[in-house]
């Protein structure tokens, strides 16, 4: 592995344990980290989507459907599952405004770029 990709791995592998941390500044800290430096979509999609399971602090629940739509402006892009998961979360009480602004960032920044 080169240098460069080392050095991301172990990157990530600090925001992987920070976003565990019962310490929800660390947390939230980590998580935009890594929607907004992470270069691989597919990845940071991947820990938004399970910062949504039901047993995960509501703040860290919400920024993660906030930085979905940081996604699709970020990258122009954001996959199916990301939409189909925000439009299920429309009718939920303490995120559907939350979705409902990330869908409409993602409209508008990734338009035709669903993957």
């Amino acid at each position: 592995m080169a240098g460069e990709e080392l050095e991301l791995e172990r990157w990530r592998a600090a925001l992987m344990s920070d976003l565990g941390s019962p310490d929800t500044g660390v947390s939230t800290r980590a998580l935009l980290a890594m929607t907004f430096d992470d270069p691989d979509r597919e990845r940071v999609e991947a820990v938004l989507l399970d910062c949504l399971s039901p047993d995960t602090d509501p703040q860290i629940r919400t920024l993660a459907v906030t930085c979905m739509g940081h996604v699709g402006r970020i990258h122009r892009a954001v996959s199916a599952d990301v939409v189909r998961r925000l439009e299920e979360l429309l009718d939920d009480p303490a995120l559907g405004g939350v979705a409902e602004d990330a869908l409409g960032d993602i409209a508008a920044f990734a338009g035709e770029g669903l993957k």
